[in-house]
């Protein structure tokens, strides 16, 4: 009978063992998890507010091509206004030229008649 308690005390010291090792275990991979949880969070946060950062640049980005191309296009009417504006311009200073060598004539014949009659 002596036998059947020492076993059944050394039985009961190692479930006790065992039992004290699970729970330990056991607390500490759920410790783990819980970490495990608030890492996850903090990573779906972090996630989150990359995406909101993305979708703003993509905005932006979206805004300011079409900022460019409004600019593009006052830029080609510009152009054109300056190439007609040039044209002009240079009819203009073709029509000066004519009108000064007539001005010249005019001023050569009087100077000429100015010697005819002195």
């Amino acid at each position: 009978m002596s036998d059947d308690l020492d076993g059944l005390a050394e039985w009961r010291d190692n479930i006790e063992s065992r039992v004290s090792t699970l729970e330990v275990t056991v607390k500490t991979q759920a410790r783990v998890r819980a970490q495990m949880d608030r890492d996850m969070s903090d990573l779906s946060v972090k996630l989150d507010a990359q995406g909101r950062l993305l979708q703003a640049l993509a905005d932006t980005q979206s805004d300011h091509t079409a900022m460019l191309a409004d600019h593009t296009a006052v830029l080609a009417d510009h152009t054109a206004v300056l190439a007609d504006h040039t044209a002009r311009l240079t009819r203009l200073e073709s029509g000066q030229a004519k009108v000064l060598a007539g001005v010249q004539t005019i001023i050569g014949l009087l100077d000429g008649q100015d010697n005819l009659t002195e």
